[in-house]
Formats: structure tokens, sequence, C-alpha cells
């Protein structure tokens, strides 16, 4: 039976959202997994008390600290070791539990996991990916999104390399396909570091270690052309940020036009609640809570972050995914793919 450890206090609606979310995950699954929750006793066993925890495979750790969103993560996770989030990746480490999941501060998270569980072997730098959506069937994630803002040629190009492995073994995809992010499709375009990084991802394409589509732009990102993005930590976050903003700004729009047709009879109830309806619907792609979370691909072991806002069901989600990233070996995968010159 696999345990994962659980950040407890990680995220802005925590503790209550990840106490809820841990224990439907462990009554949908007929407790096919332990979890171990961690965080401050005084906020998290009255949670644990208001609900029917008899029979679940479900133990408690008592964490007296937490390290905020506000936190400067390399500061924190030196100065909180008895954090939930310290404490749970040194479970991890200790090999007392198979994987982490928290949807608390990233940046410490990161640098937790890479200070704790280290590298794989032969990895440069650990990196995180997003979920984008797309026109098609399928998934596209863009890497790095944060972790990695300043990043050389044959950095950009093992992320390719790790999230083709991610892509294929833990989310079936037969033809993972990259490309770089640039701003124009021609192998001469951009600054010198992704033109060094075009010439390398095509030498790791001749390796079959990825299958490169070249350069895209823009407004190739949710066109499906691809399902894999490169580009560094910057670019990738404020994409990410950006895709963010999109369905509240539209809404925030829409919802007050909406009500002035209804108002002015312009528009009667029903007509205006199927039309809402068919909003919602449009931005069902954008719903970060179908992953739940994101893995840290890299670090020698299952670290999962999760939005910060992440409720009930994209915790569920986050154990899932942690789940899934055992059972499918990713990482070992990773590493041997590696090792391979």
């Amino acid at each position: 039976m696999l345990t994962i450890a659980v950040d407890a206090m990680g995220g802005d609606n925590a503790p209550q959202c990840v106490v809820e979310g841990t224990i439907q995950t462990l009554r949908e699954t007929d407790n096919r997994l332990e979890i171990l929750l961690i965080g401050q006793e005084e906020k998290v066993q009255p949670l644990l008390d208001a609900h029917d925890t008899q029979g679940l495979n479900l133990r408690f750790m008592h964490a007296p600290e937490v390290i905020t969103m506000t936190d400067v993560p390399a500061i924190a996770v030196k100065t909180k070791q008895n954090s939930s989030l310290v404490r749970g990746l040194l479970l991890c480490k200790e090999k007392k539990a198979d994987g982490f999941i928290s949807a608390g501060n990233t940046g410490a998270l990161m640098a937790a996991s890479l200070f704790i569980l280290g590298r794989l072997p032969g990895v440069l730098r650990p990196t995180i990916a997003a979920y984008f959506p797309r026109l098609a069937p399928g998934l596209t994630n863009v890497v790095d999104v944060g972790a990695n803002v300043d990043c050389k040629a044959e950095n950009l190009v093992q992320f390719a390399e790790m999230l083709t492995i991610y892509q294929r073994d833990a989310a079936d995809m037969e033809k993972p396909l990259t490309g770089l992010l640039n701003i124009g499709e021609e192998d001469n375009k951009g600054p010198e570091v992704l033109k060094q990084t075009y010439r390398l991802l095509k030498e790791a394409d001749r390796k079959n270690k990825i299958n490169f589509a070249g350069n895209i732009e823009g407004n190739d990102i949710l066109s499906s052309k691809v399902s894999i993005i490169v580009c560094d930590g910057l670019v990738g976050n404020t994409l990410l940020k950006f895709g963010e903003s999109i369905p509240e700004f539209l809404s925030s729009i829409f919802k007050p036009s909406l009500k002035e047709l209804v108002v002015s009879g312009k528009l009667d109830p029903e007509a205006a609640e199927l039309t809402g309806s068919a909003f919602k619907k449009m931005f069902k792609p954008f719903d970060v809570e179908r992953f739940g979370g994101v893995p840290f691909l890299g670090v020698d072991g299952i670290s999962i972050v999760g939005h910060g806002r992440s409720s009930a069901k994209a915790i569920m989600n986050m154990i899932y995914m942690a789940e899934h990233m055992i059972e499918k070996k990713v990482n070992q995968h990773i590493a041997e793919a590696l090792a391979v010159t």
C-alpha cells in the first residue's frame, strides 16, 4: 500500500479543504492508499473530529510551524524545520512516505524538494510544467513556468526530455511533440540562447529523446500544434498567470451585460440561464482542478504542488497524481533516459 504525505497547512483554503479532500479520496478509493496528514494539531484535529474517519487509512502528524505564501522560500526552509512542508518531504527522504503533496508556497516546495530529496542522477535543474488548454483532445504542457528564470540551452533541452517521458509514461501519449517558443518559426530567430536551444533540440530529436517540431509562436500555444512548449521560467510564468486571469476578466464583463439584458427585458431568465451555462462550459478547459497539481520533474522523489486556491477536489486529484507518478515509475524512467548519452 502506498503512503502519501499531505501538507494540511498548504493553500489559501487550508486546512479545511485539505482535510475534506483527503477524506474524500480515501472514501472514493475504498482505502486503497494510506494518507499521512501533517499540520498544526490545534487547527487540523477539530476538523478531523467533525468527520467520521473511523476505518479510514488516515494518520495525523503534528507539525507546529507553517511556511506561508509570503515567506522567502530558501529562508523558510532553513528556519522552519518543523513545518508541515519540510516534515512531509523528510518522510519521503526517510522512505516513510512514497510521495508528498502541497498547495502551499511553490518556491518553498521547490527549494525544500531540491534540498531534502536532491536531484535525480543526470538532472541539471529540476523543473515544473503547467497544463494549458488546447483546441484538440489531449493535453499541452508549458515548461518551465517559474522554477528556473535564467536558463541555459542545456537546461531547456533537458526540460523537454523530462516532460516527454512524463507525457509518454504518465499521460499515455504515444508521441509527445515539442515546440520551442520563439519570436518566429525560422531556425535563426530569437536570442543566441534560443538559437543554441534549437540546435540541441534537433540533436535530441535525432537521438530519439524527443520529437521536435521546431519553433512555435504565441498564436500556436492553444492550437494543439505541439503537446510540449519549451521556454524559460520568466516567459512561462507570465503566460501561466495571464492565462489564469482570462476567465475572471471575461466573466467580469459578461455577467453585468447578461444581467442588464434580463433587467431590460431583452432576454428572458430561462434564456439567460442557458447562456450562462454555455459561458461557464466554455471555460472548463481552464479549470486547474481537473489535474489538481503538477510534479517537480527531476527531483529524487515524488513532490506535487497545487494551486494556492486549491479546493477539496483539487487536493483529491493531487493525491491521485502522486499515486500515478509512483505507479508509472516516471522518476525511474527519467533517470534511465538521462543516463544514456
